[in-house]
């Protein structure tokens, strides 16, 4: 019997789709469906089969899919503000991945390993007691947590692991918490805990309970006491440098043991790799940690670490610090406290307390929650009950930076002008430069959610938003950089010139331009040379200003450095409506109003920041990550790199007068500016001083599209 790889069922699941998104056949659908169930139940030779007949029942299909609904992504738009419900998304998420129901008895080894390093232990075994108390209070329903450090704002990949958790709780009828993991005063503010409120909101998500791991400081330093009773804490007064030189020498003790074929747990440990205070005795510990919460320690001179295993292959069970001192008023405990949990400390303790029943991370956090690791470790001693753990992969971009450090600095520098510009992907800049709250759902939700490590194209989410606008917004006529031209045989009466208000649907009506004696072209329209490759304006060229007349150019003027400053023209009076020359240029008339308009493009030149920028488009490329940055084998300063048209702003753009009209209205509006992008208005704008920003360009490049296509 052949055997069937997870990797054959994984071209027969893409195939399956694709003819699905074509021809969704109801009956392909169900196979479909089916196939799922067995991919997921490991069940390779029966999913395959059923994705293969599956691919047959569509491709032979006569149903069509609906364009239409497709580009909206299933959500009714509406002109004036788009919507920022969050679809049915959450009902459709499907992850290839199995977690236990929560109470199950999947659930009492809450994280399994296949196999354990000789002398670990698997901390992550529910008693049958606490298992049981913890279904008691929760009804068994399903409980996920999105908890961000309020120490900063929320950027896309925050996006992605929201719908994840809030969508995974939604689809078994659960809920989810929204927690500050607020344990940093030194770092955390007021104004990121409102962004970060205000963000979860826009992206249409409805958290169960706003709470703070500040909130429960008191049961955490109870457990501390705890802890040191326990002999599993002590006060340490080692510098960073003595810490990290002790580190050292267990990383070295790992590789003796390994190249010498010696057991970690019958070989001594080397002097100098364990802390010299970790034998301190319970009371000493007891009368110092008592010390340092009344203020008597400087910071920096002590800690309390978790006395863990200095032997483990996991570098996280290295006698973490569980407490720090820190002098600083904390944003939402105020000066209550001088010495803070770590997160490493907290984390855990928090998701058991909330009895939360799946705890998902980014992979950064893997050997942290190991069965053998420390979240695991710290439960297991002070006796609690055990959520089921799962990592899955961070959300990479090309051409940006999603590290909250990196972000930081591009700010603190003036790289950027805050968390919010627009070039940055952060959710308030995505918001101000015009994404939609659906368009950063659906971009998620084709994301996925899976361990694969890999950086997606930026394209991807452009798509997303241009797919949403195109058949939904109005367009509009703008000229970004004026060149005035006269139009000698005028009759003097502004012409009214009919533009539809989107030309795929003239039933949504029309709008009424004035062609005025003197119209304004782009200036990059123009070229005093012709070429055949060119369908801009020349001397002796006729063209037609769209939706109105041919003109063609008589002559120009030069100003003193040699560029054209004014053209002449004349226009073909029964030209209107008839077949249009080769060129088509959009246009403005006199009544235009000035205003600024910013044309955003991406941040940076590399396809991924501080490496060389060796990334094929359409690829995803695989990195390892260490904390919250990809490491990559290079030398190039990634603020090299940084793109320095990323953003061009035109001062003296000429709008549509109905533009003007709504300057006052920040974000109320997105609509298309014929021939140049999709636009919205900017927050800094006013009815006397128009901005509008570049949303996405008109369409991809043509080698994306065919990368797209394939």
């Amino acid at each position: 019997m052949e055997v069937v790889s997870m990797s054959a069922v994984k071209k027969a699941k893409s195939k399956y789709e694709k003819f699905y998104k074509k021809k969704p056949d109801p009956a392909g659908r169900a196979l479909g469906l089916k196939a799922h169930a067995a991919f997921i139940a490991k069940d390779f030779t029966t999913a395959k089969d059923l994705y293969e007949r599956a691919q047959a029942l569509c491709q032979a299909s006569d149903t069509r899919a609906n364009k239409e609904k497709k580009k909206t992504s299933g959500v009714v738009v509406s002109q004036r503000g788009m919507t920022s419900s969050f679809s049915d998304l959450h009902e459709t998420l499907e992850m290839e991945v199995d977690l236990p129901r929560p109470g199950s008895e999947d659930h009492v080894i809450a994280k399994k390993k296949s196999q354990l390093p000789v002398g670990a232990r698997n901390f992550a075994v529910n008693s049958p007691e606490c298992l049981a108390a913890h279904v008691s209070i929760t009804g068994g329903k399903w409980q996920t947590r999105f908890p961000p450090e309020p120490n900063g704002y929320l950027h896309i990949g925050h996006a992605k692991a929201m719908q994840f958790n809030f969508g995974l709780a939604a689809k078994h009828s659960g809920c989810t918490y929204l927690r500050f993991d607020d344990t940093n005063p030194a770092a955390e503010k007021q104004e990121y805990i409102d962004s970060i409120r205000d963000s979860v909101d826009w992206l249409g998500h409805k958290p169960f309970k706003v709470t703070y791991s500040s909130d429960y400081f008191d049961e955490l330093y109870e457990f501390a006491l705890k802890l040191i009773r326990q002999g599993k804490a002590y006060v340490c007064h080692q510098t960073k440098s003595e810490t990290a030189a002790s580190r050292q020498l267990l990383q070295e003790f790992q590789l003796y043991c390994s190249r010498k074929c010696l057991p970690r747990y019958g070989t001594p440990l080397p002097f100098g790799a364990a802390s010299p205070y970790r034998c301190r005795s319970v009371k000493d510990n007891l009368i110092l940690f008592d010390e340092m919460k009344r203020g008597l320690w400087e910071e920096g001179t002590c800690s309390l670490r978790m006395k863990g295993d200095l032997r483990s292959d996991v570098t996280s069970m290295w006698d973490l610090a569980a407490y720090r001192i820190k002098f600083e008023k904390h944003p939402h405990s105020s000066d209550r406290y001088c010495i803070y949990p770590t997160y490493d400390y907290t984390h855990c303790l928090v998701d058991s307390l909330e009895n939360v029943t799946h705890s998902l991370c980014t992979l950064e956090f893997e050997t942290r929650q190991a069965p053998n690791g420390p979240y695991y470790w710290l439960l297991d001693s002070l006796g609690l009950y055990k959520p089921i753990t799962w990592e899955f992969a961070r959300c990479n971009i090309t051409h940006n930076v999603l590290s909250k450090r990196k972000l930081n600095r591009l700010i603190t520098e003036g790289h950027v002008t805050g968390w919010d510009d627009p070039r940055l992907l952060t959710i308030e800049g995505l918001r101000r430069r015009g994404y939609t709250p659906t368009s950063i759902n659906r971009f998620c939700f084709e994301l996925g959610t899976t361990r694969n490590d890999n950086t997606q194209h930026f394209s991807k989410l452009e798509r997303c938003i241009r797919e949403e606008l195109d058949d939904v917004v109005y367009r509009r006529f703008a000229v970004l950089d004026p060149l005035p031209v006269i139009i000698s045989n005028h009759p003097g009466t502004p012409l009214p010139v009919n533009c539809p208000l989107h030309p795929k649907f003239p039933e949504r009506g029309i709008r009424t331009l004035n062609l005025t004696s003197t119209v304004f072209i782009e200036r990059s329209d123009f070229r005093e040379f012709d070429d055949i490759n060119f369908y801009g304006l020349a001397p002796g060229k006729s063209v037609r200003l769209l939706f109105g007349y041919n003109i063609t150019c008589t002559g120009f003027h030069k100003d003193a450095s040699g560029n054209a400053c004014l053209l002449k023209a004349i226009y073909v009076p029964d030209s209107l409506n008839t077949k249009p020359p080769k060129g088509t240029l959009h246009w403005a008339s006199a009544d235009f109003v000035q205003g600024e308009v910013r044309v955003y493009d991406k941040l940076f030149q590399a396809e991924v920041p501080g490496k060389k920028d060796d990334f094929k488009q359409g690829e995803q490329t695989h990195y390892q990550t260490e904390g919250s940055d990809a490491v990559h084998c290079t030398d190039v300063d990634w603020l090299s790199q940084l793109n320095p048209s990323s953003l061009v702003v035109h001062e003296n753009a000429l709008l549509e007068p109905s533009i003007a009209c709504m300057a006052d209205k920040p974000l109320g509006f997105r609509f298309q500016l014929q021939r140049l992008g999709y636009f919205t208005i900017d927050r800094e704008s006013t009815l006397k001083k128009p901005v509008l920003n570049r949303i996405v360009t008109l369409r991809e490049s043509k080698d994306l599209r065919t990368l797209h296509q394939i």
